[in-house]
This record gives structure tokens, sequence and C-alpha cells, in this order.
């Protein structure tokens, strides 16, 4: 029953707060979902409690048959699952309570649809989580595409985040084709979509056939998780509010695919090329937003490339064979990387979220203390500083890296350092560096307030504390690791030194950054243009498919089709003229004029019969007996 109470809170949530939100108001709607997230959580404890000293599924409906298999719904609790949905319900609560403070402002304008949307992706979320096959994982992964459409667009009067909806609304269907691909692959191996049941004969299908269907499903991954190709969706979706960003990034929708990865882990531990894949894409993915993120300049996006470098490092630790370190460290991340983005968001209200560029804030730490302290926080876990808790998931994946092979543990020391620099490069411009805000914005800022301040300190906590779990979780995983000494060194250390070089140039003023963007603006471009690749798909693709489609929609439609379909119009008209003139006017009317000129005429003779003069009328009567007369003799003849 609580394991049906986790899942089911959200969506009563959901459905109360979009049948009733317009007569309830927005701000019970807010207190609704709340509630929704927080008994889902709380029972997420409870049977988390349960699931880790003996697992147990939950079935829930069967509804079609196919042959020996009957698809069907349930819920799986096990270690990995209730854990994650523990995770995922406490952050999300945490992010409902801020939006109240953050969203305040827009009450009264149907702003309960705001949070039946939060809900609905929720519930979408645990589906995904707690499924016992992949069905349901599907049920999920449409209703979290669906539900971060709504929200990314929630100002639908704003092309910019129109237009980004629009965008991760297709890039997520890109990668959904190869999920449900991989999904029929996988029913055409096993014969079921149940997780147990795969997981009990994954030994014994065909590797190659594994392995193909492995790889579609791990490009439904990628779409969901914003990894190369289809990551451009990802930095774009910071259009929509601030929680719904934290919300996206943190535990949710686009650590979906990493979480997926690891359900079905068996799978691709039996086809080990598929790893390849996994760690190869996860390592580029990892570099590339790590780079990208130096030379933005935007509160969110900056963060935003930071989620997809570290998912890439999850997926690079997944597709080196350690499971359990891109789990702990999505875990840890979902904690400090909710922080920053509810310290971004802290900032963006301050202004009344008119900022939204780094250099149009500046000294912020003498006006927002707290939001200064949570940002320093979740930038010191994201650099792996000891003891928060990003050094201790992140130890795991450089020591992996760095045994499997000294250039993918090179790699992730590169974007160590690279995050460290990057996201203290943000902090120190924003709350340290000059005050750029006083031209446009005569009014100082000021901290948030409370609801949106004690999340924020929270999150802290788990960001600073969550590390030290690190034995805990990898026993109920069934995994145990050890510290490296050397390597926790050598990662502090790289992170120390990412942060002194933002400091150096950045608060000491050692370079000039303007002077260092001079002399590096094409690599500094660059990286901003995601090595162009942005331009590549918006201008080159979707310009590309725009131009093609309009000349298809010229040559094909207007020339060809219009043109075939004129020109049967212009001979239809012409025999039905022909047909007309020939056979209706000269033929038909000829015909049908000569008959009624006939009559008229035989009338017009008939007529002078009738003359009134008896006379006359005897004369013929005495012609007709003479006629009839004649006729009778000659018929006696």
């Amino acid at each position: 029953m609580e394991g049906l109470v986790v899942l089911l809170s959200p969506l009563i949530a959901f459905l109360i707060i979009g049948l009733f939100g317009s007569r309830i108001g927005d701000m019970a709607s807010a207190i609704i979902a709340i509630l929704g997230s927080l008994f889902s959580f709380i029972f997420s404890l409870w049977t988390t409690s349960k699931a880790l000293s003996q697992p147990f599924s939950i079935k829930l409906y069967e509804f079609l048959p196919l042959g020996d298999y009957t698809l069907s719904l349930g819920l799986y609790f096990d270690a990995l699952s209730s854990i994650t949905a523990s995770v995922v319900t406490f952050v999300a609560t945490l992010i409902f309570i801020y939006s109240v403070g953050y969203m305040h402002n827009l009450f009264g304008q149907w702003t309960f649809k705001f949070y039946a949307y939060l809900s609905l992706f929720l519930f979408a979320m645990l589906l995904i989580v707690l499924s016992d096959n992949l069905l349901g994982i599907f049920f999920g992964w449409e209703g979290v595409g669906l539900a971060s459409y709504l929200l990314i667009g929630y100002f639908h009067t704003q092309k910019k985040a129109s237009n980004a909806s629009f965008e991760a609304f297709t890039l997520n269907r890109i990668g959904d084709w190869f999920f449900l691909f991989g999904i029929i692959a996988t029913f055409y191996l096993f014969g079921s979509l149940s997780l147990l049941d795969i997981f009990g004969r994954v030994s014994e299908v065909d590797k190659a056939l594994l392995g193909l269907a492995c790889l579609l499903l791990f490009g439904g991954a990628v779409g969901k998780s914003g990894q190369l190709p289809l990551h451009t969706w990802l930095p774009n979706a910071m259009a929509g509010p601030t929680p719904v960003s934290a919300l996206l990034h943190a535990a949710t929708m686009v650590a979906a695919g990493v979480y997926m990865v690891a359900r079905l882990y068996p799978m691709f531990e039996n086809a080990p090329q598929s790893l390849k894949v996994v760690a190869l894409v996860g390592g580029i993915t990892a570099l590339f937003a790590a780079l990208a993120a130096t030379s933005n300049t935007d509160i969110k996006k900056i963060i935003a490339f930071s989620t997809m470098s570290q998912l890439g490092l999850m997926f690079l630790a997944l597709g080196l064979g350690d499971k359990m370190s891109a789990m702990f460290h999505l875990t840890t991340h979902a904690f400090f990387k909710a922080l920053l983005f509810l310290s971004a968001g802290s900032i963006i209200h301050a202004f009344h979220h008119h900022v939204h560029d780094i250099y149009e804030t500046g000294n912020l730490k003498r006006y927002m203390p707290i939001t200064y302290g949570s940002f320093l926080v979740g930038a010191l876990a994201l650099a792996g500083i000891f003891p928060l808790s990003g050094f201790w998931s992140k130890d795991l994946i450089v020591a992996t890296a760095y045994e499997v092979s000294f250039f993918w543990g090179v790699l992730v020391s590169v974007v160590s350092f690279l995050t460290a620099y990057y996201i203290f490069r943000e902090g120190f411009v924003m709350f340290h560096g000059k005050e750029h805000f006083r031209h446009e914005h005569k009014e100082e800022p000021h901290e948030s307030p409370g609801v949106m301040t004690i999340p924020m300190v929270v999150l802290g906590v788990m960001a600073v504390v969550a590390g030290f779990f690190e034995g805990w979780y990898g026993s109920v995983l069934g995994v145990k690791k050890e510290l490296h000494i050397e390597i926790a060194i050598l990662s502090v250390f790289v992170g120390l030194a990412g942060i002194g070089v933002a400091y150096l140039v950045y608060v000491k003023g050692l370079i000039d950054p303007q002077k260092a963007y001079e002399a590096l603006k094409p690599l500094h471009t660059t990286f901003k243009e995601q090595f162009f690749t942005e331009r590549l798909y918006h201008r080159g693709i979707a310009r590309g498919y725009m131009g093609l489609s309009k000349g298809l929609f010229l040559v094909g439609d207007r020339v060809l089709i219009d043109g075939f379909i004129n020109l049967l119009n212009f001979l239809y008209f012409k025999v039905v003229k022909f047909l007309w003139m020939k056979l209706d006017i000269m033929l038909v009317d000829l015909f049908v004029n000569g008959v009624a000129k006939l009559s008229y005429w035989m009338g017009k003779k008939v007529r002078n019969i009738q003359t009134g003069l008896l006379n006359n009328y005897v004369s013929f009567l005495l012609l007709g007996v003479v006629f009839i007369l004649g006729v009778i003799l000659y018929s006696m003849r």
C-alpha cells in the first residue's frame, strides 16, 4: 500500500489541481502539490527501509495478452529504485516549496497550471524509477517529455520559451524513437518486458542482438539526458522558470537516461561492446560541455552545461563498468546541482527576472549572504573539494577512469579542472566582481524570502554531508569501494587549481578578462557556440529542412500537384464545354427545340379545327363517317 502512495500522491495532486485549481486558487494549488510530493517522500523512506532488507513487487494492472505474455503495469522496489525515488521526492519537495516564493508575483495569473505540471512531472519520473517493466518505464518516459514541454514553455508568450520547449520536444522525440525500438528489440529477444524476466535470462540470448537492443535503448538515454549529439535542447531549456530548471537537472528528467542504463545494467554488462559506446559518448560530452561552460555568460546556462558534463561523467563511469560510482554521483549531484540552480534563481528573483547574464550582476555577497553561501557550497561540491559530497562521488569516477586507462583518467581530470574553473568564474563574477547592475537597476538587490532560502539551506546541508554515505550506498548495492588516497589528493589539487585560476583572473585581476577574450576570441567563440553544433542544427539542419520543405512545397505542391490538378481542371472544363456546345446545344437543345417547334406548329395548325362554326363540325363529322365507312368496306372486300 505504501508503495502505491509513493507513486500516486503526485498523480492525485495533479488531478485535484487540474480539475479544481481555478476554484481553489494558486496558493492552495501550490500547497497541494507540495503535500503530494511530501507524502511521496515520506512513504519513499518507508518503502526504502523495507526494500533494503527484501526487494518486493506490486502488480497494478494487466491489460493486453500477447501470446504467452500479458502486458502489465507494476512497481518494483529494490535498493536502486527505492533510494532513487527517495532522492527524487526529497529534492522535488524542496523545489516545490521554493517555487512558492519564486512564482509568487505570478499568483492570480492561472499559476495553478504550473503546479499541476510539476505534479505530473514528478509522477512520470517516479513511474520511470519504480516500474517493474519496460512498458511502464516508457509511459513515464513519455510523461516527463510531455510535462517538460509544458514547463519549459510555461512562459509561452515569450518566443524564446516556446522555441525552447519545441526544441526539447523534438530532440527528445528522436531519442524516444530509439528507445521504443530498443523496447521492441528487447521484447523480441526475451519474449517479455518484465525486468526480472530479462535479468534472469540475459545470458541466454544472442549477444549481437542484445548489443543492438542496448544501443537502441541508449539512444533514448542520449536524448533524455542531453548527450551528444542530441544536446542543444538542454541549455536552451533554461528559458523555463528556474524551479523547472532545478527539477529537470537535479534528479528527474535529465537523470532518467543515466538511471535507465543503470536499471538495465545486466543487459549492458552482457553486451560489452555497447558499454564502450556509452563510455565514448559520455566522455566526449563531459569534455564538450565543460569547454562550452567556460565561455558562456548566462547565469543558468553555465550550470546547465555543467549538468551535461556531469551526466557525461556518469555515463563514462557506466561505460567503464562502474555502476555504483555513476549512481552515487547522480545522488550527490542531485543535491548540489539543485542548490546551484536555486541560488541562480534567487539572484534572478532579486532582479525581478530582468537579469540573466553574470556580467549584469556583481558584488552580490554584500546584499545576498545566504544565496552567496548556498552557491559557494554548491560550487565547492561540484568542484569536488574535500569533504563536500562531490568530492566523494567524483573521486570514485576518477579512480575508476585511471584504473581502466590513463587516457580516461586524464580526460576526467581535465573535465574536473574545467568544472572548478567555470563554476567559480561564475561565482566570482556574480558575488565578488564589480557592481554592473547600477546602470540598469536603481533598486539594490535583496536576499530572497525564507520560503526560498530555507530549501537552499537544507540542500546545502545535504550537499555537504551526502558524501559520507558513500560506504553505506555501496554496501546496499552490493559493491565495496575504497578511497584512493593518491587519486583523492590529485582530484582536490585539480579542483583547487581550477578555482585558483578563476580567482586570479576574476578577483585579483592578474589577467584582464577583456584582453584575454580579445586574444582568445576564436577559441572563446568556438566554445560559446558549442563548437557551432547549435548553429549547425538551427541554421543548417533546421533551416535546411525548412528550405527543403518550402522547395518541395513550391515544386512538388505548387508546380507538380497543383499543376496537375489545374491541368485536369482545364481539360475537364474544355471537355465539358465541348460536350455542352456540341452535344447539349447542337443535339439535345436542337432536338428539344425541334420537338417544341413542331408541337407548336402542329398545334397552331390543328387549332384551326376549333372554329366554333357548327357547319364546319358537321362537315368534319361527315368526312369522318365517310372515312370509317370506307375503311369498313375496304376491309370486307
